[in-house]
């Protein structure tokens, strides 16, 4: 159980286990981008690290130790589960970054 004061607001999340590595995902590839400025795909790989800014706003956690190692816990073990770990590295699913991509591409021509 997760206690009420390590998050900002109200949440549906009662355990970290409850994280999903999808939803994560998601949000770090619509915030950081799927391509650079030359139009190149881009982070078809990712850190653990990297997706714990991504996983706090999700879930609406607070920025503190325990949450941070948590996401960066349970994003780790449910790639390691799924076969999505190359060495340090999560391999991102394609289908996943196809479908953020795709959205990407969207807004960026609707907001040319």
């Amino acid at each position: 159980m997760i206690n009420k004061s390590m998050f900002f607001t109200e949440s549906n999340l009662k355990d970290y286990r409850d994280m999903s590595l999808d939803a994560i995902l998601r949000e770090y590839l619509l915030c950081k981008g799927t391509f650079d400025s030359d139009g190149k795909p881009v982070h078809k790989i990712v850190a653990p690290n990297m997706l714990i800014d991504s996983g706090l706003f999700v879930y609406g956690l607070k920025s503190n130790a325990t949450n941070k190692a948590a996401v960066k816990y349970y994003c780790e073990r449910e790639a390691q589960r799924r076969n999505l770990m190359s060495g340090n590295v999560i391999n991102i699913p394609n289908d996943l970054w196809d479908e953020c991509n795709k959205k990407n591409m969207d807004f960026c021509k609707r907001n040319l």
